[in-house]
């Protein structure tokens, strides 16, 4: 039986101020109430439907099963090896980056057989999504090469959904998040107290799906809006020369002020996460007297890597090799000066880490 459907006609032209509270959980507000207006959900439809992603056939699966393992075998059975495909096939799947890190993981630890029949039903879904974080660009394509899939990377916060996202059909550009949906505008706020030409920013957003207030907290509301309405996401972003949202991070987190240059975490990430050594990685700035901020990485490596470590008992990779290592990829100052190994990074339940947090904590050793 099909499910019934409700008419968007005349919807948007009603004011009445219908409102539903939902719960944000976050690193910035551990649990937040905020209200939308009804205008917020109608305006969502109107531009995923107009844009992207849905087609009446679509089996969408977000997660489906809470293992690596899971995942993988919830296609393989969509798709078998015979060619069939099962009435409940999944055809869309959207995940963090974390999920897509951990699922290239896991195909690496299966035989030869298991690879070749996950890796031929994942190539049967239609689409995959990557979103909630900035998608580093190995973990894209290591997944492409795996699955045959571009990730379509897209950009968006509880507080107005999505508003910017690469195409569906056309040019999905690395590295980015896209353009911004139609009736959304997105500006990129400078320092207008520092001598910055780089053009990176916070990234500032109007949508007509945008939520009405942090529910009993008209102070943080009103200092999240500009003065000409537009939300203060919190992330730090620029435009490249196609006209492509690139976000390079947290404001207060992911940008660091080293020797008069401002630099994106992310960007040194990616990088750094092209060595066969590691596995994940993170990269914050700690104080630092000379600099400002000093560049600190934390790494996890490689499961092989920590075998060998652990027989060996020498470290699975040291600062002076990494930065030896990075330097025909990252200009001088970009490079790490400190350098934490560790068995695995404190992530939170969307997979992302607390680098405030975690700045408290080596800050204080």
């Amino acid at each position: 039986m099909n499910p019934p459907y409700m008419s968007l006609d005349g919807l948007l032209q009603d004011p009445a101020p219908w409102f539903k509270l939902w719960q944000k959980l976050g690193n910035t507000h551990p649990l937040i109430n905020f209200s939308i207006v009804y205008h917020y959900i109608i305006s969502i439809k109107l531009q995923l439907s107009s844009l992207l992603f849905r087609f009446p056939i679509d089996m969408v699966e977000f997660m489906p099963k809470f293992s690596v393992r899971g995942i993988w075998q919830r296609w393989c059975e969509s798709y078998p090896p015979n060619g069939s495909k099962a009435d409940d096939a999944i055809t869309v799947f959207t995940g963090v980056p974390t999920i897509y890190s951990r699922l290239i993981q896991g195909y690496g630890a299966m035989d030869s057989d298991q690879q070749a029949a996950s890796a031929s039903a994942a190539r049967q879904l239609r689409l995959m999504m990557s979103g909630s974080s900035a998608l580093p660009l190995p973990v894209m394509q290591e997944w492409e090469a795996i699955t045959g899939h571009r990730l379509l990377e897209r950009y968006g916060m509880t507080e107005f959904v999505m508003a910017i996202s690469n195409p569906l059909r056309g040019v999905r550009k690395a590295g980015t998040v896209g353009k911004p949906f139609p009736g959304v505008q997105v500006k990129i706020a400078e320092d207008q107290n520092e001598n910055d030409t780089t053009g990176v920013g916070e990234l500032c957003i109007r949508s007509p799906s945008m939520f009405k207030e942090y529910w009993k907290l008209p102070q943080v509301t009103e200092d999240s809006f500009t003065d000409d309405g537009f939300f203060r996401t919190g992330d730090a972003g620029k435009i490249d020369e196609d006209g492509y949202y690139v976000i390079l991070g947290r404001t207060s987190a992911d940008i660091m002020k080293v020797g008069g240059y401002k630099l994106s975490a992310l960007e040194i990430e990616s990088a750094l996460l092209e060595h066969p050594v590691v596995a994940e990685c993170c990269v914050l700035g700690l104080p630092d007297k000379t600099y400002g901020d000093a560049v600190c990485a934390i790494i996890v490596p490689e499961e092989a890597t920590k075998r060998k470590q652990e027989e060996s008992s020498k470290p699975a990779i040291s600062l002076e090799e990494l930065r030896e290592w990075a330097k025909d990829k990252l200009a001088p100052y970009k490079l790490p000066t400190r350098l934490f190994l560790w068995e695995s990074l404190p992530r939170n339940a969307m997979g992302k880490v607390n680098k405030k947090e975690l700045k408290k904590v080596l800050a204080a050793e």
